[in-house]
C-alpha cells in the first residue's frame, strides 16, 4: 500500500513536547481509499517541521502558515461550522510541485519505521500507528519474544518526564501520580491508552496465566487490560504485588537478569547439561562392548559361544560359584567382558548389574549391528580414497567357502596420493549364484556402484585365465568393456608365471620328480615318521633352521618354488631317514622304532628306489635350476606397491638369463652334471649306464646320445628350457603389447624421438576422455617434462619413480597417465589373500555366519591400517537406529 500524507488536520504544542494527529489516505493496488489517523509524539516542535519535510513533501513554510494560521484563532473557532472547500481552492492551497509516485513501502518511510498498528478505544474504533517502546503495544504479544528481546525492550520502554501532564478523567477530574512509577518499580504508564500495566506480569507472564482459587479466572486489569481507576490506584498496586502470579513473573524476571549477568545458568542449558551428562553415562556403559567387538574382529577371533545369552554369569552381585555353569563355553566375547570387569572397568559392571533385560547390548543381534557398522565406516573411507584417486583397477577372483557357497572377492588397485604410493584394497565378500560371464559382469558393476565407486574411473581389470572369466567373446572382461572400453583386461602375472612352470614340468622325467617329491612329502606327514626325518635333519645339517619339507601348494607359487629347492637341500637327510624306515622292519634291531610296520618299511623302500636314479637326481637339479632363477620374479609379481612395466621388465631378465643357459647349454649342464654326480656319491648311485632304447616307441624318449650326460643334456634339460622360454614368452612378455606407448613417459634422453612423441599421442587420444586439454598443449608439455627431467637429473628408474618426482600442477597429463601406467594390475594375490581370511573366519563350527557379519570381520581383519574408534561405531549406531539407551549427542 503506497501513503501519501495529504493534508495536516491540526496539532497541539505543550510545555515539553508535540502532539500530532495526521490525516492520511491509504491507496491500495484494487483503487480503493481508506482513512487512517496517525498519531506521533516529539519531543520539540524543530523534530516535527523535519519529519514532516521528510515524509510526502510536506514543506516547512506550509507548517508556518498553518501554525500562524491556528495562533490567531480562537478555540471557538474549532466549533463553528465550516464550508467544504472547493476543488480550485485545494488546488491552490497544494505544493506546486506534485508528489512523486514512490513505490516505497510503508515501513521504508522514516516517519512510519518505529510505528505499529494498535487499536485506540474510542467513540470509533480507528486503526493506529504506536510508537513501539509504549508499553500497550506489547500486551499479550511477548510470548514469541526472546529473553534478550524482552530485556532489550524493557530497558528503552518511555517512561513520563516529571514534567508530564497526565490526562484527566472522571467526574473527580483524577490523573495518574507520577510518583506512583518510583514507589512500584514493576509499573508502567501507557500514553496511548492512557492506563497503568504492570511490565512486569506483560512480558515474563507464567505459564498459566488465569488465576483465583481453582486458576480459572484470567488476568484483567494491569496484565491483559489497562488500570484507570485512579481513586482505588495504590490499594490495588499493593494487591496486585501480593498476587501469587506476580511474585512468579517476578522470579522468573530475577532469573533471566542474573542469566543474562552470567550469574546463574539457564534452565535450558541446565537441561542440557543434565541431558549430556546422562548421555556421556549410557556412552561409557556401551564404549566397552565396542572396544570387546573390535578387539575379536582385528584378531579374527569368533565371538559367540555355545552358551552366550543372559546376564547372570556376567553380574557380579549374582552367585556365579556354581560349577556346571562354569563348564559352559560363552565364547570369546563375553570372556572378554568378564575379563574386563575383572580387571576393574567399573562403567561395564555397573552397567550388566543394572541393565534391564533387553537393554543390555550384548546380544548377537546387537554384535551384528556393530560389525556391520563396522564395515559401513571402513568400506566408505576406502570408497574415498578410491574415488579420490579418479583412476583404479578391479581385481576379482571366486572361490568356494566351508558352506559350498560362491564367494567372488573384490579388490581394487589404486595409486594413493597422500601415501605416494600403490594400494590393493579389499573391499567385499559377494555371494554369487549366476557364475557365467553375464552373471559376475553384473554382479561386479551393481556391487561396485553399491559401494559408491564410480565405475567411469575404471582403466583396468585383473583376473586368472578362467575362460568365464577371460573369454573374449561372452567373459568378464568382454562384457565391462563393451561398457567401459578403456577397462584393459590384464591376464594375473603370477597366474601365468605358474602356467608357465606347469607347462614346463609336463616333461616325463620332471613331472616324475616332481610327483616323487610330492609323495615323500605325504610320506612324512605323521608325527613319528617326521621325529626320524627331524633327527636326521639334526645330525647332518645342525645349523639348519627348517625341521621338515615343504607341501608343493597348489595356489601359493612361491611355496612350490621353495618345496623345490629345500627338498635339493635337504635330500640327504631325506635319503637317511627313509633307509632308517625300510630297514627296521626286517631287522627290527633298534626297540625305539618297533612301531614300524611292513607298510611303512615298504612304502620307504619304494620311495628310496625312486630317488635313488640318475634320471631323477638329474631332473631334480636341472628343475632346482630354473627354478632359483624364476623364485625372485615370483615374489615381485605378487608385491603391491609395483607396476606393470616392473613386472615385465624383471620377466625379460628371466627371460633373457634362461635364454644365456639355453645358448650355453652344453657348458651349463656339464657344470650341472658334475654337482649330480657328487650328490649320487654320497646317497649311493653308481649306474651311470644309458637307458635302454628300443626302434619302435611312442612314449620312450630315444635321444640320440653318446654318453649318459649327452642323452640327459638332449632329452631334460633343452626341452625344459625351451619350453620354459616359450611359455614365459607366450604369457608374459604379451602383456608388452599394453604397455608400448606408456614407455614414451619414462625419459632416458633430454628430447623425445619422433617414435616417443607419436606414442604420446596415440595415449592423449586413448584417454582422451581422462584429459580435459588439446594435443599441442599436451605435446609441449610433454616436450618440458623430457627437459625438466634432464635439467633436474632426475633419471627415474620405473613408472612409481616417476610419479612420484612429477609435479602434479606443472605436469598435469603426464602426472595422470603415469597413474593410470602404475594403475594397471599385474596379479590378483590380493584377492588370493583375502580367500585366506576366508577361510579362518568362516570355519566348519562357523559356516552359518551371515554375509553382512563376514564381510565386517573381514575388513576388520584385513585392513588393520584402517583406524575405527569406538566413538565413530557409536555414532554411526545411534544415526541409524533408535536405541533404548540415550545415546545422542547432538543437544
Amino acid at each position: 500500500m503506497i501513503l501519501d500524507i495529504s493534508l495536516l488536520i491540526w496539532f497541539q504544542l505543550k510545555e515539553d513536547a508535540s502532539m500530532v494527529f495526521v490525516k492520511f489516505s491509504g491507496v491500495s493496488s484494487s483503487t480503493s481509499t481508506s482513512a487512517h489517523t496517525l498519531r506521533l509524539q516529539f519531543s520539540h516542535a524543530s523534530q516535527l517541521k523535519n519529519a514532516c519535510s521528510a515524509s510526502s513533501g510536506i514543506q516547512p513554510q506550509f507548517i508556518k502558515k498553518m501554525s500562524a494560521k491556528r495562533k490567531n484563532t480562537s478555540i471557538l473557532s474549532f466549533f463553528s461550522k465550516k464550508t467544504k472547500p472547493s476543488a480550485d481552492t485545494l488546488e491552490s492551497n497544494s505544493d506546486p510541485s506534485p508528489l512523486p509516485q514512490s513505490e516505497t513501502t510503508e515501513s521504508q518511510n522514516p516517519i512510519l519505521e518505529n510505528v505499529e498498528e494498535v487499536k485506540i478505544h474510542s467513540s470509533k474504533t480507528l486503526l493506529s500507528k504506536c510508537v513501539r517502546n509504549d508499553v500497550s503495544c506489547y500486551v499479550g504479544k511477548t510470548v514469541s519474544m526472546s529473553n534478550d528481546e524482552k530485556l532489550d525492550i524493557l530497558d528503552h520502554l518511555w517512561i513520563p518526564n516529571v514534567s508530564y501532564n497526565f490526562p484527566k478523567s472522571g467526574k473527580r477530574n483524577l490523573k495518574f501520580q507520577h510518583s506512583w512509577l518510583y514507589e512500584f518499580k514493576w509499573l508502567a504508564y501507557s500514553d496511548i491508552e492512557d492506563g497503568a500495566y504492570c511490565k512486569i506480569c506483560i512480558f515474563f507472564p507464567s505459564p498459566n496465566i488465569c488465576v483465583g482459587k481453582g486458576s480459572h479466572e484470567a488476568t484483567g486489569r494491569l496484565v491483559l487490560d489497562k488500570y484507570d481507576h485512579w481513586k482505588n490506584a495504590k490499594e490495588d498496586f499493593k494487591k496486585h504485588e501480593k498476587t501469587d502470579y506476580h511474585k512468579f513473573n517476578q522470579l522468573q524476571e530475577k532469573n533471566v537478569l542474573s542469566i543474562k549477568e552470567k550469574k546463574t545458568i539457564s534452565i535450558d542449558l541446565q537441561l542440557n547439561e543434565a541431558k549430556k551428562k546422562e548421555v556421556l553415562e549410557n556412552r561409557k556403559k556401551i564404549l566397552p562392548i565396542i572396544k570387546t567387538v573390535l578387539l575379536c574382529g582385528r584378531q579374527g577371533l569368533a565371538l559367540r559361544g555355545h552358551f552366550d545369552h543372559g546376564l547372570k554369569s556376567l553380574q557380579t552381585k549374582v552367585d556365579n560359584s556354581n560349577e556346571d555353569d562354569k563348564t559352559l563355553n560363552e565364547g570369546n566375547f563375553r570372556a572378554l567382558l568378564k575379563f574386563r570387569i575383572d580387571a576393574g572397568d567399573c562403567d561395564l559392571e555397573n552397567h550388566l548389574n543394572t541393565a534391564s533385560k533387553n537393554a543390555t547390548y550384548i546380544s548377537p543381534r546387537v554384535q551384528n549391528e556393530i560389525i556391520s557398522s563396522c564395515n559401513n565406516i571402513i568400506l566408505k573411507k576406502l570408497v574415498d580414497q578410491i574415488n579420490n584417486a579418479e583412476c583404479f583397477a578391479l581385481l576379482t577372483d571366486e572361490t568356494m567357502d566351508v558352506s559350498t557357497k560362491e564367494q567372488l572377492s573384490i579388490c581394487i588397485r589404486y595409486f594413493d596420493d597422500g601415501e605416494k604410493k600403490i594400494r590393493e584394497d579389499f573391499l567385499q565378500f559377494v555371494q554369487v549364484n549366476d557364475v557365467s560371464g553375464k552373471g559376475l559382469a553384473d554382479t561386479i558393476l551393481e556391487s561396485i556402484s553399491s559401494f559408491g565407486i564410480n565405475p567411469k574411473f575404471m582403466i583396468g581389470q585383473g583376473y586368472d585365465g578362467a575362460a568365464a572369466m577371460s573369454g573374449q567373446f561372452k567373459g568378464v572382461q568382454t562384457r565391462i568393456r563393451e561398457i567401459y572400453p578403456l577397462a584393459y583386461y590384464i591376464h594375473c602375472s603370477a597366474h601365468c608365471l605358474n602356467l608357465v612352470i606347469s607347462d614346463s614340468c609336463n616333461i616325463p622325467e620332471i613331472r616324475n620328480t616332481i610327483g616323487t617329491m610330492q609323495s615323500i612329502c605325504n610320506f612324512f606327514g605323521y608325527p613319528k615318521r617326521l621325529e626320524v626325518l627331524q633327527r636326521c635333519i639334526k645330525d647332518l645339517f645342525p645349523s639348519s633352521k627348517a625341521s621338515r619339507l615343504k607341501q608343493m601348494c597348489p595356489t601359493r607359487w612361491v611355496q612350490r618354488h621353495d618345496a623345490v629347492i629345500l627338498y635339493e637341500e635337504m635330500q640327504l637327510a631325506v635319503v637317511s631317514a627313509l633307509e632308517i624306515l625300510s630297514n627296521n622292519s626286517s631287522t627290527g634291531s633298534i626297540e625305539e622304532y618297533s612301531w614300524i610296520s611292513s607298510n611303512i618299511s615298504s612304502q620307504a623302500d619304494q620311495l628310496l628306489c625312486a630317488i635313488k636314479k640318475l634320471q631323477f637326481q638329474v631332473s631334480l637339479y636341472v628343475l632346482t635350476k630354473v627354478l632359483s632363477i624364476s623364485v625372485g620374479l615370483s615374489r615381485s609379481l605378487q608385491l603391491e606397491n609395483s607396476d606393470l612395466k616392473t613386472a615385465l621388465d624383471a620377466a625379460s631378465c628371466v627371460e633373457n638369463l634362461i635364454e644365456q643357459l639355453r645358448i650355453n647349454s652344453e657348458n651349463e649342464f656339464m657344470k650341472l652334471f658334475e654337482t649330480v654326480k657328487k650328490t649320487c656319491e654320497q646317497i649311493g648311485i653308481s649306474d651311470y649306464s644309458l637307458p635302454r632304447k628300443i626302434n619302435r616307441q611312442k612314449t620312450r624318449n630315444n635321444v640320440p646320445a653318446e654318453n649318459v650326460e649327452q642323452h640327459f643334456l638332449r632329452s631334460i634339460f633343452i626341452p625344459f628350457l625351451d619350453t620354459f622360454l616359450l611359455q614365459l614368452r607366450e604369457r608374459l612378455t604379451s602383456h608388452n603389447t599394453i604397455l608400448k606407448n606408456f614407455s614414451c613417459l619414462i625419459p632416458k634422453t633430454k628430447n623425445p624421438s619422433k617414435e616417443q612423441e607419436k606414442s604420446f599421442i596415440d595415449l592423449h587420444e586413448t584417454y582422451s576422455s581422462f584429459i580435459n586439454k588439446s594435443k599441442l598443449m599436451t605435446a609441449e608439455e610433454f616436450k618440458l617434462w623430457y627437459i625438466f627431467v634432464e635439467q633436474n637429473e632426475m633419471n627415474p628408474k620405473s613408472p612409481i619413480d616417476a610419479l612420484i618426482t612429477c609435479d602434479k600442477i606443472l605436469f598435469p597429463t603426464i602426472y595422470l597417465l603415469l597413474k593410470i601406467l602404475v594403475t594397471l594390475p599385474i596379479t590378483t594375490s590380493s584377492a588370493e589373500r583375502s580367500f585366506s581370511t576366508l577361510r579362518r573366519l568362516k570355519t566348519y563350527l562357523r559356516n552359518t555366519i551371515s554375509e553382512s557379519r563376514l564381510n565386517g570381520l573381514a575388513l576388520l581383519n584385513i585392513h588393520t591400517d584402517i583406524s575405527v574408534l569406538p566413538e565413530e561405531v557409536l555414532n554411526h549406531l545411534v544415526k541409524y537406529s533408535n536405541r533404548r539407551l540415550n545415546l545422542r549427542l547432538n543437544l
